[in-house]
């Protein structure tokens, strides 16, 4: 990339090599975002022919960015012909109202309601899958229309949201929740946890692929039917990631992360890197912002942006070998990168 020019970028030129994981490190506000999250994604959108969907902004911190946001320059010299599709993993919610969950998002719930549809009590009734979802009028409840809650407002207050008082939070009328499967209601299932669901599933394939990636990326902890609004923008982006690894891989496709470790556990980096190994291993380029230096000390290649902040950023300060950047007398993200490796030889 050549002449790029976003925020405090001028005239900046970039090599992100292709079939590797790169990482994009500097101090907060060097030019890190700007060059991957917005110059990279947009020339790289451009250059496939396909247009950055912006979102129309929602609340406040959304209007002030749309305010923020400047005009990108620059050009991409060579290696587009050899990626098929972009995909960005933001940290943006994965779902405006509390219908959205884990379960909608990634598509198992699809395989679960057919799963519910296939029962003996369910053909009796001539229930289809549409029965079990919470989304169709005939099968939830008709109070709360499916959320298992409704909104309370107060005067001069924020509303609040209290248990539906008819399902009492089960989302479904009485008579769907008489069919089960394996002594199970369709609302017992979105109680679960994913990996109380991975037990449960054992024997259904297709549904146990979408908690397999949910797990690899740390997130047996969640429940089915959490609702989109009360995942961490964390949460949001790995949902998004292990939606996208249970896909076929079909190579060619370069991946865009932006601080994917934010609130993980080492233990949890750890298992987020070796999904993002197999995505390299299948034929695709990973490149990702992070602050962690466990990740920049795991990745093929380093780009450290800085080498201070705003105005005293906006320049690619080192690159290479995690190890070659660790040497770099201008890099400020050299010593903590260094200190990594030098902790991993002698651990």
């Amino acid at each position: 990339m050549a002449d790029i020019e976003r925020n405090n970028l001028k005239k900046l030129n970039a090599e992100f090599p292709l079939g590797v994981m790169t990482t994009v490190t500097g101090v907060s506000g060097s030019g890190k975002s700007s060059l991957v999250s917005q110059a990279l994604v947009e020339l790289v959108y451009e250059a496939l022919g396909q247009k950055v969907v912006t979102q129309a902004p929602t609340d406040e911190a959304d209007l002030l960015e749309q305010e923020l946001q400047t005009y990108t320059g620059g050009k991409i010299i060579e290696g587009i012909n050899n990626i098929s599709r972009l995909i960005t993993v933001n940290q943006k919610a994965i779902g405006r109202t509390p219908r959205s969950n884990l379960a909608t998002y990634t598509g198992l719930f699809d395989h679960v309601r057919k799963l519910f549809a296939s029962t003996k009590k369910a053909k009796e009734r001539r229930y289809d899958a549409g029965r079990f979802s919470f989304n169709v009028a005939k099968g939830r409840c008709k109070n709360c229309e499916g959320v298992g809650f409704v909104s309370i407002e107060l005067l001069f207050l924020p509303s609040v949201y209290s248990p539906c008082q008819v399902c009492h939070g089960k989302r479904y009328n009485e008579q769907t929740l008489e069919v089960t499967y394996r002594d199970k209601n369709i609302s017992d299932i979105l109680n679960l946890t994913v990996e109380s669901a991975h037990t449960f599933f054992e024997n259904e394939p297709a549904i146990l692929r979408a908690l397999d990636a949910l797990m690899q990326v740390g997130l047996g902890y969640l429940r089915l039917g959490q609702p989109a609004t009360e995942l961490s923008g964390g949460e949001a982006q790995r949902i998004k990631l292990a939606t996208e690894l249970q896909r076929v891989q079909r190579g060619n496709t370069l991946y865009i992360l932006d601080e994917p470790t934010t609130g993980l556990h080492p233990s949890d980096v750890s298992m987020l890197m070796s999904q993002l190994n197999k995505l390299v291993d299948a034929g695709n380029t990973v490149i990702m912002v992070e602050h962690d230096m466990q990740v920049a000390r795991n990745s093929d290649w380093v780009i450290d942006v800085g080498p201070g902040a705003g105005q005293q950023g906006g320049v690619i300060v080192a690159q290479g070998t995690p190890q070659k950047v660790s040497e770099s007398k201008q890099s400020k993200t050299a010593p903590f990168l260094k200190a990594q490796l030098s902790h991993t030889h002698s651990g």
